[in-house]
């Protein structure tokens, strides 16, 4: 759990909110470097800036990152082998109740951002899946960040899990959520992520 805590503080410190070097973007690159953009313009914005705008800046923030991030996807793959056993309602209700847990946690974040760098290193693309490896650059670390996405319909790419520093997020909270149904029922765990939210 200490480990799962500080992998997901890394990620939503870093993975969507510096400025990204970047000599010869590829479609995925471009549409992920968009989003970046999109985030810092709102940082920047003095129009967002204050205790008094929290929440028109985070209501913009969440915008940018439910139009890259899929947590349907996310939901799913979290879920695995329980996923199935859902009803559509349940499925929908968790995929909602997720989604809110994760922008929660990455908003949080995401507004005290520094000038570090994000650099595209490499990309792996099979037919509608993509993996791009970034890094993010400081004074005294490397940080490896690999995207994993998957390409929609309309030809854009979606975000569906992260692997920082060697280590899923999705893998996290699948093997989170598997020990917790092993042991409790599936409404306890909608209870814990309520929990979480609130907090």
């Amino acid at each position: 759990m200490k480990q799962f805590r500080t992998v997901l503080l890394i990620l939503c410190a870093v993975c969507l909110c510096f400025p990204v070097a970047n000599a010869c973007a590829s479609s995925v690159q471009d549409q992920l470097k968009k989003s970046i953009d999109q985030i810092l313009e709102i940082l920047r914005d003095p129009a967002f800036k204050g205790e008094e705008n929290v929440e028109k800046r985070r209501a913009s923030l969440r915008s940018v990152i439910n139009e890259r991030f899929s947590f349907e996807k996310m939901s799913q793959l979290s879920l695995a082998r329980h996923w199935k056993e859902r009803s559509d309602q349940e499925k929908q209700s968790f995929i909602k109740l997720f989604g809110q847990l994760l922008e929660e946690t990455y908003v949080s974040k995401i507004e005290g951002y520094t000038d570090e760098k994000v650099v595209f290193d490499k990309e792996f693309v099979k037919n509608n899946k993509a993996q791009v490896s970034t890094k993010i650059i400081t004074d005294t670390i490397e940080i490896p960040i690999d995207y994993r996405l998957y390409q929609t319909k309309d030809g854009t790419w979606m975000v569906y899990d992260m692997v920082i520093e060697g280590v899923s997020l999705v893998g996290n909270y699948r093997s989170q959520f598997d020990q917790m149904l092993q042991k409790d029922s599936y409404e306890k765990l909608v209870e814990e992520l309520k929990k979480k939210i609130q907090s």
